[in-house]
């Protein structure tokens, strides 16, 4: 009867996360939808341009989102295994300092290196739109969020 028990409330506790899992990845791919949509209204790509760019946004968006995610992640864990900022040595410190200052060149360095690619069939007023257009998303994004957020409590 225990084994029972048991077994019904791990399929219970498995099932909550998988639903979660599913709910997250499914906001993911209404965000990035909705990216899609408002970067292609505001740059009015021509259908040649957009051809090149779709492939190389994609790549390049994905490559900042693995930054984003590896900066977020050893910086957070690192802190939170010594127990907050006031429990690190000065080694430590500096170390993550270190790997922000890495993350940061290496995020410069594809930003940079995308804008090249991009020139070669793209405008600089188009190349310039796109740059104020993403910061334009995420601002409506964490709006959207804030909103949604809000309204729970």
């Amino acid at each position: 009867m225990m084994k029972k028990h048991l077994f019904i409330l791990f399929v219970a506790f498995t099932s909550f996360f998988s639903v979660q899992s599913q709910t997250r990845k499914g906001n993911y791919e209404k965000i990035k939808a909705f990216k899609v949509a408002f970067l292609s209204e505001k740059l009015n790509l021509t259908e040649n341009e957009a051809e090149k760019f779709w492939p190389l946004y994609n790549m390049y968006d994905k490559k900042m989102i693995e930054l984003q995610k590896a900066e977020r992640y050893n910086i957070k864990k690192k802190i939170h295994s010594r127990g907050g900022i006031d429990n690190l040595t000065d080694k430590e410190s500096k170390e993550i300092i270190a790997k922000i200052k890495s993350i940061s060149k290496e995020r410069y360095v594809t930003k940079a290196s995308f804008y090249d690619k991009l020139s070669s069939f793209l405008s600089n007023k188009k190349i310039l739109t796109l740059e104020v257009t993403e910061h334009e998303f995420h601002r409506k994004l964490i709006r959207k969020l804030k909103g949604k957020r809000e309204k729970r409590h």
